[in-house]
């Protein structure tokens, strides 16, 4: 190939300054000979050279270092150094960059002398399956000028077809720069890669360097196996169409054989370079090389077991929840970790989030890991959670609120009369109290009735499982209760805490309940490896808050936030058409909201069922709307104390005449239309007007009920018992088959993935994915609807909360639209 590009540059040279050269196997632009990565392998930082796409597939930032040495006597080329860094761009990690400095010394006869080879490399991941990259590199030679200041640009492709086919292809010279008066010839460099079990544990490729102009064609073979995690052997063959000393042509044989050693952060390779030359075959060299690397690799070695920190902290809620499920339930199958000791004592989620982080540390605990638990200040979801440690250990400067549980329900009618405001409301069902915020000065009797059982049902839980925890009876729990607060001292006096012990002082409890010393760590911030190029996985789809037509929507000065139905259907129908998503799960923590967006949301998740499963996992609420939605899922999963049901749906407005006419203002409507100012803030609703409301409710309250009916495989008239605005617990809907299964998030994916048929491990993707830095100033800007609304920076502002609750925000963003929203959170 360009393998005589000396030979051909000292026949086309004259005068004293023309040297007879050997032959060379590689272009002059080659950097360091390096067999620790291939064109379609996975690649570290040194991919700069070898491929520039693979670049694209970092998931943190690596540096490596290769070293090379040949006989010098040899017309073999890539001895030498090389120096190289990538990282993806911070919040563009599509994007990532690299640099490189390579101190090439060539063979003896080379005559161009000691060369730097300085690059810069750019690849872009398209897609998950695609990437794209670039390479240029500058030549500097101080002994031979006529290489130096030579530019060269080589293009990168890489691609990935499922777990067990990669491709790649190399336009190497692309720009056909010149040396010595000799343009250098493009050379094409595809490869194929098969791995038949998957994974990185055994992989097989094939390839061949094509010259542009002499149609020179060099095959090479590679072949990977992984002894042990951490541990594999690498080797590669490749065939070199050559000049031997008398301009004739041969075929030269190379080889590389070696060992790769790999822990978390770092790895070392070893490799020794054999080939035949002029029908002699010799050792050639060796190649040394070293990684450090953001990205923490598969290893025999991780170093002494350690204790994992889990915060519990107001912040534990949403989202950041979902992680530290995920992250718990990843840690039941990781024997690098001994367990984890929790630290603080609140959490910022409801009472169902809490038994499901406390399920989490117990089935940890049932797979052989400590559960520690170091308290400050606990309340009592922080506390029921820690009730899931072997050993519970308290500040001295600690206490512990444990002091039961309520439901508060805000009332509006009396602020309303003050102001000259009045609610205007027609609902389907007796028991669907939203409106009577507005319409009331206290709930029904049937909305009384409602929240009374659903908090017995959460009361009785949180006794059972703090009378299970502490051994106890529940009777016993319920007095502790009433006497609480307690300071450490008391607490430990009433066994509901093992130990008082200030924080800096944790080792001999640490030693107590694992019989060594162990350290504590923060869960690892960096992604770890893929071990396959499409692992299956489970993608988790948020739905959280209120739910409203079109993009997510955010007013933070009132706390008011709502997820938009957009957002929603392209995360289902992205995770529906990725073919390593096995299986979806649905993650609902929403009170409702527009009944239009769950209706359509519904036939959406409907839809997607048809060619892979849709599980539901109930978090603190799941009620109205966000039951509508749940019920077009395969199976629902939900905690004991899960805010659910209410089947119901409401419109109105509010009539601000009375204000209007205390402020001094006078209206002059003119219209056409007997309804025309139907929807008018400043006049009440017409009896005419609310028997056509009345009418459009009950089509689409039969839409709801029929849709539950369809998805939980029930009459619609056993739903419409269900129904009409009734709330139930997790429990409580268990027992009347509007949910399945206790569980949460982890049994959801466990579920999801025994239905897909993907392995209990599988990592799971939480989507849609929250907005980034560059994302929020650019909402900021008005260039972009956020993809989850922005945080509150003023809602914790005295009065603010109560403000955002007069007034839903699924209301404030589509005030005409029908609404399945329950009116109260979860305790």
């Amino acid at each position: 190939m360009a393998t005589s590009l000396a030979g051909t540059a000292a026949a086309q040279s004259s005068g004293p300054q023309a040297t007879p050269a050997r032959p060379l196997g590689e272009p002059a632009t080659q950097g360091v000979r390096n067999p620790t990565v291939g064109v379609a392998s996975d690649g570290d930082a040194s991919s700069i050279e070898k491929n520039p796409a693979q670049l694209g597939y970092l998931r943190s930032w690596s540096g490596a270092y290769v070293h090379t040495e040949l006989d010098g006597n040899r017309t073999v080329n890539g001895r030498g150094d090389g120096f190289f860094f990538a990282s993806p761009v911070p919040y563009l990690s599509a994007l990532v960059l690299g640099a490189a400095v390579q101190l090439v010394r060539p063979p003896i006869d080379f005559p161009y002398g000691n060369l730097a080879k300085v690059s810069l490399a750019l690849a872009w991941r398209l897609h998950d399956t695609l990437s794209f990259g670039l390479h240029y590199a500058h030549l500097i030679s101080g002994t031979a000028p006529v290489a130096g200041g030579v530019d060269t640009l080589d293009l990168g492709l890489a691609g990935r077809l499922g777990r067990h086919l990669a491709w790649a292809l190399v336009v190497r010279d692309l720009s056909a720069p010149t040396i010595g008066g000799v343009p250098m010839q493009r050379v094409y460099d595809p490869e194929v890669a098969v791995r038949p079990f998957g994974s990185s544990r055994f992989e097989l490729a094939v390839g061949a360097r094509f010259g542009e102009r002499r149609g020179d064609i060099d095959p090479h073979f590679r072949l990977w196996a992984t002894l042990y995690k951490g541990i594999a052997i690498k080797a590669d063959v490749e065939w070199r169409r050559d000049l031997d000393g008398d301009g004739q042509p041969e075929n030269d044989v190379r080889a590389a054989l070696g060992l790769q050693l790999d822990l978390e952060r770092v790895g070392l390779a070893g490799f020794g370079l054999f080939g035949r030359e002029n029908a002699n075959t010799l050792g050639q060299g060796f190649s040394l090389a070293a990684r450090i690397s953001g990205e923490r690799y598969a290893t025999y070695y991780r170093g002494p077991r350690y204790l994992e920190r889990v915060e519990l902290t107001k912040e534990l809620r949403g989202r950041k929840l979902l992680e530290v499920l995920e992250r718990l339930r990843a840690l039941e199958h990781d024997d690098g970790t001994a367990g984890v000791v929790l630290l603080g004592g609140e959490v910022g989620c409801g009472m169902a989030g809490a038994e499901e982080l406390r399920a989490a540390l117990l089935r940890l605990r049932k797979r052989g890991r400590h559960v520690l638990a170091f308290l400050l200040h606990a309340d009592t979801k922080g506390y029921l959670v820690a009730s899931a440690a072997e050993r519970v250990v308290m500040d001295p400067a600690g206490d512990l609120a444990l002091t039961g549980t309520a439901l508060t329900l805000p009332f509006f009618k009396g602020t309303g009369e003050l102001l000259g405001v009045r609610g205007e409301f027609v609902r389907i069902g007796a028991y669907k109290s939203a409106p009577e915020r507005y319409t009331h000065a206290a709930p029904s009797p049937e909305a009384t009735a409602g929240r009374e059982t659903y908090l017995d049902d959460t009361w009785r839980h949180l006794l059972d499982a703090l009378a299970a925890s502490r051994r106890l009876s529940t009777e016993v729990v319920r007095q502790k209760i009433d006497a609480g607060p307690y300071s450490p001292a008391a607490a430990l006096a009433a066994g509901l805490i093992d130990e008082v012990r200030a924080g800096e002082d944790l080792s001999p409890s640490i030693v107590a309940l694992t019989g060594q010393e162990l350290s504590v760590h923060d869960a690892p911030r960096s992604p770890a490896r893929d071990e396959s190029w499409a692992d299956p996985r489970i993608a988790v789809v948020h739905l959280d808050g209120d739910l409203v037509g079109g993009a997510s929507r955010s007013i933070p000065l009132l706390g008011l936030r709502a997820t938009g139905l957009s957002e929603i259907t392209q995360a289902l129908d992205q995770a529906g058409r990725d073919p390593r998503v096995r299986a979806i799960v649905l993650r609902i923590d929403s009170p409702g909201g527009s009944s239009l967006a769950a209706d359509l949301l519904a036939r959406e998740v409907a839809r997607i069922r048809e060619w892979k499963p849709v599980i539901c996992s109930l978090g603190d609420i799941a009620a109205s709307g966000g039951y509508y939605v749940a019920s077009a899922c395969e199976e629902i999963f939900a905690a004991p104390s899960t805010l659910t049901g209410s089947i119901g749906i409401y419109t109105g407005k509010l009539d601000l005449s009375g204000l209007a006419s205390k402020l001094g203002v006078t209206l002059t409507i003119l219209s056409r239309g007997a309804h025309a100012t139907m929807a008018s803030l400043f006049r009440p609703y017409s009896e005419a007007e609310r028997g056509a409301l009345q009418t459009l409710l009950r089509y689409h309250y039969d839409r709801f009920v029929d849709t539950v009916a369809r998805g939980r495989h029930l009459s619609a008239a056993r739903v419409d018992e269900l129904g009409q605005g009734r709330i139930y617990s997790g429990d409580r809907a268990r027992s009347v088959e509007l949910v399945d299964r206790y569980g949460g998030l982890a049994e959801a994916i466990e579920a999801a993935a025994r239905r897909a048929g993907a392995p209990l491990t599988t990592a799971i993707q939480i989507v849609p994915a929250p907005p980034t830095l560059l994302g929020q100033l650019g909402t900021l800007l008005g260039m972009k609807a956020p993809a989850s609304p922005l945080p509150s920076l003023l809602a914790g502002l005295p009065g603010m909360s109560e403000l955002g609750a007069l007034l839903p925000a699924s209301i404030v963003f589509e005030p005409s639209s029908p609404q399945a929203r329950l009116d109260s959170e979860a305790p």
